[in-house]
């Protein structure tokens, strides 16, 4: 793992879902900051998720991320993942994604979603 990028906590802010052309279930779930992180400001961005139709209780599954974050100094970083999440217990994910961004380049994420607190905390390294 690289060097610490910044800590996060994102706030859940919405989901919409949909159906792809194999059948699964598409959640695009959007998040934000509750005032500013490390680094990126104020950050907004979008967790897509697919889940199997086939297996709704499956363990594990594939996520990808688009955001930017607006920081105070007027400038804004826009990034990209994708990666995979995991049972990491009753209603709680573990979250690790790779990708780049806009200020920091490569990058890889690990991070925890909780279901009952609608939650989304982690740590940004460099890739």
């Amino acid at each position: 793992m690289g060097e610490k990028i910044a800590d996060f906590e994102l706030k859940h802010k919405g989901t919409s879902y949909s159906q792809n052309n194999d059948g699964n279930l598409v959640a695009t779930v959007n998040w934000e900051t509750d005032g500013d992180m490390e680094v990126y400001g104020a950050v907004y961005g979008t967790l897509t998720v697919i889940h199997n139709y086939s297996d709704p209780d499956a363990s594990s599954g594939e996520c990808s991320w688009a955001g930017e974050g607006f920081s105070p100094d007027g400038t804004k970083t826009i990034g990209f993942q994708s990666g995979t999440w995991e049972k990491a217990g009753n209603h709680e994910w573990s979250v690790k994604m790779t990708g780049k961004d806009s200020r920091e380049g490569p990058m890889y994420t690990e991070g925890h979603i909780s279901l009952r607190t609608l939650t989304w905390s982690g740590t940004v390294y460099k890739a």
